[in-house]
């Protein structure tokens, strides 16, 4: 990716402010511009990364190479309002909203929907990109190569879209609900909560590690660890006997209905 891109972020919230934080790790900080309503956000996002602020959308347009998005659905109307007169790439991380209904306020632009998750701030987010048509080969590498800054990218048609929220847009909320008991479970068997914390969350980090650095099944890699008549085996049948597989599938169609519900609400 070219170091001198600059990168317009239109939102200074819980992913604006990821995306900002992960992309300044690998830009040069003059070449991210925010734009936020919330004044006192984006002057303590600025002076902390040491990027750039405009005040308005048209300013920060002006001066981007690729505009990114990251405001609450039911504001991004307003916002795409402004950049009807924007032909470069425009990039929406607002859940629920179709590069159709994009495409019928700013017109036939180069829009990317995209969903990345909040692990964007420790370079460790998943990412999953959606195209228009307009959009070129070269327009479409410059959008990984920026994702890819910030974790891990793959590019999938935009029918799956509801989905990516409710696995890995949502996920982190999954996962830090499990650091959370099982931190708990270690506090109950006398450990203290620091202590606790940085055990689930290290033993998660390193698991998580482990799958993706091998990519084998799940369940191969669980009976490596599963002795016969041993303790995981008895707390995998606790697990099980709850119905944990089953509450784990059913918690994310639930949030795949949901946005499914939101996306008709844009």
């Amino acid at each position: 990716m070219n170091d001198n891109i600059k990168i317009g972020i239109i939102g200074a919230g819980n992913m604006g402010g990821a995306i900002a934080r992960g992309l300044s790790k690998t830009l040069k900080s003059e070449n991210i511009i925010i734009c936020e309503k919330n004044n006192e956000t984006a002057l303590m996002l600025s002076s902390e990364l040491k990027i750039r602020q405009k005040a308005d959308i048209k300013g920060l347009s002006e001066e981007s190479d690729v505009v990114i998005i990251a405001v609450k659905p039911a504001i991004v109307e307003e916002v795409l309002q402004s950049l009807k007169d924007y032909s470069k790439i425009i990039i929406s991380v607002a859940a629920g909203v179709t590069i159709h209904k994009i495409e019928e306020i700013v017109g036939n632009k180069k829009i990317i929907r995209a969903m990345p998750n909040t692990p964007a701030i420790s370079g460790c987010a998943m990412t999953v990109l959606s195209l228009s048509n307009s959009v070129t080969e070269d327009e479409s590498q410059i959008a990984l190569s920026l994702f890819e800054s910030l974790g891990r990218v793959i590019i999938l048609d935009e029918k799956y879209m509801n989905a990516v929220t409710a696995i890995s847009g949502s996920g982190p909320a999954y996962v830090f609900t499990f650091i959370q008991a099982i931190a708990d479970a270690g506090v109950k068997l006398g450990l203290t909560r620091n202590d606790s914390l940085l055990l689930a969350g290290q033993t998660i980090f390193g698991s998580a590690k482990m799958f993706l650095d091998k990519m084998e099944n799940p369940i191969k890699l669980r009976d490596n660890v599963t002795s016969p008549g041993g303790t995981t085996i008895a707390a995998v049948h606790t697990l099980e006997r709850s119905g944990f597989s089953g509450v784990v599938m059913d918690a994310i169609e639930e949030a795949f209905k949901r946005a499914k519900e939101l996306e008709k609400l844009t």
